[in-house]
């Protein structure tokens, strides 16, 4: 039995199941599956936050309606919390159990008693992933990880199952962009959130903008070095949002770099 056949037998046994939903590719290839197995039974909640960029929450809110499976979405304010704000490295704790604590209330709303969410076998080995230690003190499952998927066999099987997000570049929510330490305030992730627009409008996807104060970090894939050095415009347009410096990391794009 193949890994896509076990996770077909896992979803089946919870008979009804929320998935926290984010619109990455983990999360909507386990919400594709579960829907095709479950049907009506499954559920999908997006939290609206502002560490989500608008552009995001619209891709994923269009996705859903593509779908057709029923879904809800939880407006929530993680400032609410001086832990977050705060951005210790504890941050993605904190956000993370607020956010499974308003999606497991939902899910009882519905009379789910299960709710998943995309940790796949690749997260369940990294060294720093607080988030899956919020997950387990409330009871979330994690059916990839649980069926060994990893990385890679999520975007094969979401390719062989025509699933749009199979090639979607990894994503993470802006408040990643902010040196621990550093206040995370709605005002600098609307800063984050534009400069990256600047990229993004450009055709290019999988960038990120690290806030250092007056200096903006680019990190981007190495395909589009030479279009952001010989594009003076995007200099003009991120430093119009208020940095005085612009760079281009020589290192390119990886995940969690800042941690």
């Amino acid at each position: 039995m193949n890994k896509l056949e076990l996770l077909k037998n896992k979803l089946n046994s919870y008979g009804k199941l929320c998935v926290a939903f984010s619109g990455g590719v983990d999360s909507s290839f386990l919400l594709y599956v579960a829907y095709h197995v479950l049907g009506d039974n499954a559920l999908a909640v997006l939290i609206d936050s502002p560490v989500l960029a608008r552009r995001d929450k619209k891709e994923a809110v269009d996705w859903l309606e593509q779908l057709g499976v029923k879904y809800a979405v939880v407006e929530e304010n993680p400032f609410d919390s001086p832990d977050f704000s705060q951005n210790s490295r504890m941050r993605c704790y904190f956000c993370k159990k607020n956010n499974y604590e308003l999606i497991l209330d939902v899910a009882k709303q519905y009379g789910i008693n299960y709710v998943a969410d995309g940790q796949n076998a690749d997260d369940a080995q990294s060294e720093h992933r607080p988030g899956i230690r919020a997950s387990k003190e409330l009871g979330v499952v994690s059916p990839l990880n649980e069926c060994g998927l990893t990385k890679e066999d999520i975007r094969f099987y979401s390719k062989q199952l025509q699933v749009s997000t199979w090639n979607k570049p990894a994503n993470a929510c802006l408040s990643s962009r902010v040196p621990y330490g550093f206040e995370i305030t709605k005002e600098r992730l609307a800063v984050i959130e534009a400069a990256e627009d600047v990229l993004r409008k450009r055709g290019m996807e999988g960038c990120r903008v690290r806030w250092h104060e007056s200096i903006a970090r680019i990190e981007a894939p190495r395909d589009y070095f030479d279009a952001i050095l010989n594009t003076k415009e995007i200099t003009q347009e991120i430093k119009a949002l208020g940095f005085k410096y612009i760079t281009l990391d020589l290192e390119g794009f990886r995940s969690g770099s800042m941690n």
